[in-house]
């Protein structure tokens, strides 16, 4: 892959609700700024599918968005093209058993991640992927209703990023090991860790990093504390903010040489990760970091360009995606990628409340700071905990 991945050249208009840019032949990439754009784009590669269709989900909604993906999905299948569906069973636990029956009927593959009751609650595939011939969508959306809106009237605040090129053979394989690896017994852990990425990547190259429980994430690790350590300018849009030490020590090094906006929720699905996170804004204040928090609706994005470096995908800052989940990035250094993600970040601030540091201290009595400190602490402890003894009993 080039050094520079932008190229100059014209490149097709994105649907209305979309941005784009466009990678020096063979690779592309186009931001798909809602959750409504990204869940059309995948309904739109499905039903132009020709070959064959990976779909890879944490959450699969029986509601309108997901009937009407399934009937994509469907039709794909009667058309012949070879579809794979992967599922959490976590996470998509509410789906009814025969929901998925015309398309396996149909001829499409259905397989649920990690069915094991005693497993599923501590190991999780968080990852959202949907790979279709030669193009591939990333981001933290889910299926559902409450991702299919604008984020700011309707629906909860997301983003995808469409990509096509030497990236999608990487996402591709990703998910072939991960549909093998669903059963989550020592055979298939041993599978995801070979596949995984083991280095980390040079600077000027972009990649997939991928993540496991207590293996296969330390690349991913390693890749995003290089990157921060050299960036002068940080910009970070996630939906859960319960960083370990060692990634708060590597954000807040040097903060007199870095320029660091962090937006976080206004509104969470996960309120105990919302007040774990609001645990730290003491320490943030006091490094000079600016905190804000989105207002209209739930905020669910996952987004971070340090200096020219983007990384989108499905991964958060806390403990369980950075040491637990299944979970995917793609790590995309270019300059041009980076000022669109940045315009993107200025948009979502355009709805945000910027958090005063003297009036939060003002409002943040002795019972806040100690709810807000157990929350944290459950955030970070907790989870590990629970893996742990899942690891040992394996």
């Amino acid at each position: 892959m080039s050094v520079s991945l932008y190229s100059p050249r014209s490149h097709p208009s994105p649907r209305s609700g979309e941005g784009a840019g466009s990678f020096n032949a063979p690779t592309r990439a186009q931001f798909l700024v809602t959750g409504n754009a990204a869940l059309a784009a995948i309904e739109d590669l499905v039903r132009q599918a020709r070959k064959s269709v990976r779909l890879e989900m944490y959450i699969y909604r029986a509601d309108s968005t997901g009937d009407r993906i399934r009937a994509a999905l469907i039709d794909a299948c009667k058309r012949g093209v070879g579809v794979r569906v992967l599922l959490d069973d976590f996470g998509s636990a509410q789906l009814p058993a025969n929901y998925f029956a015309e398309f396996t009927h149909q001829g499409g593959v259905l397989r649920t991640f990690n069915p094991s009751p005693m497993l599923r609650v501590a190991f999780r595939n968080h990852r959202k992927l949907c790979v279709v011939d030669d193009d591939a969508i990333v981001g933290g959306f889910n299926i559902g209703d409450e991702y299919a809106g604008d984020g700011v009237k309707t629906g909860w605040r997301d983003l995808g990023l469409r990509v096509t090129g030497p990236l999608v053979d990487e996402l591709a394989r990703s998910f072939d090991r991960m549909f093998i690896a669903a059963r989550m017994d020592s055979k298939a852990f041993l599978l995801f860790v070979r596949g995984s990425q083991k280095r980390i990547p040079p600077l000027d190259r972009a990649a997939l990093l991928t993540s496991g429980p207590a293996f296969g994430g330390a690349s991913m690790r390693k890749t995003l504390f290089r990157d921060l350590a050299r960036a002068t300018q940080v910009d970070i849009v996630t939906a859960y903010f319960a960083p370990t030490w060692t990634l708060r020590k590597r954000l807040l090094a040097s903060t007199n040489r870095r320029a660091i906006r962090l937006v976080l929720p206004g509104k969470s699905d996960v309120p105990i990760l919302r007040l774990a996170a609001q645990h730290l804004y003491s320490l943030l204040f006091r490094r000079g970091v600016k905190v804000y928090e989105y207002q209209p609706q739930v905020l669910h994005t996952k987004l971070l360009v340090l200096d020219d470096v983007v990384y989108v995908g499905s991964c958060n800052l806390d403990t369980r995606s950075l040491r637990i989940n299944f979970e995917l990035l793609l790590r995309l250094p270019d300059a041009t990628l980076a000022r669109e993600a940045r315009a993107l970040i200025d948009a979502d601030i355009a709805h945000c409340q910027l958090i005063d540091a003297t009036q939060w201290e003002r409002s943040n009595s002795w019972w806040r700071r100690l709810v807000r400190q157990f929350a944290y602490w459950l955030a970070i402890r907790f989870d590990l905990f629970l893996v742990r003894r899942k690891l040992r009993a394996m």
